[in-house]
């Protein structure tokens, strides 16, 4: 019972850091394309003249994705699952930790 309620504290963390990394894309988006350490997010907004829609599509998209895969994976390979979650959530809080110190 624990480990599901760790697996899920995990799964929603992964969301909410994404969520908290989508809401600082928007209020920055003035400056993005000169701060974005992403090349393929650089690439989206170059390509879209400036505008952050089609890179904070993909953002969600790729979020949807994941955590879906996650969820299912889960269910059937649950070692495989928690070695990803555990790798994901690792990079999702270095994420958080680098949007707090350069706020």
């Amino acid at each position: 019972m624990i480990k599901r309620i760790i697996y899920g504290a995990l799964w929603l963390s992964i969301g909410l850091i994404s969520a908290i990394d989508i809401y600082w894309s928007i209020i920055l988006q003035e400056i993005l394309i000169e701060t974005e350490l992403n090349p393929i997010g650089k690439f989206l907004i170059t390509v879209s003249g400036g505008d952050i829609a089609l890179f904070m599509f993909c953002k969600v998209v790729g979020l949807v994705v994941v955590l879906g895969f996650l969820a299912i994976l889960y269910h059937y390979k649950r070692r495989v699952a928690w070695a990803i979650i555990l790798g994901v959530s690792f990079f999702q809080f270095l994420l958080l930790w680098y949007l707090s110190a350069t706020g």
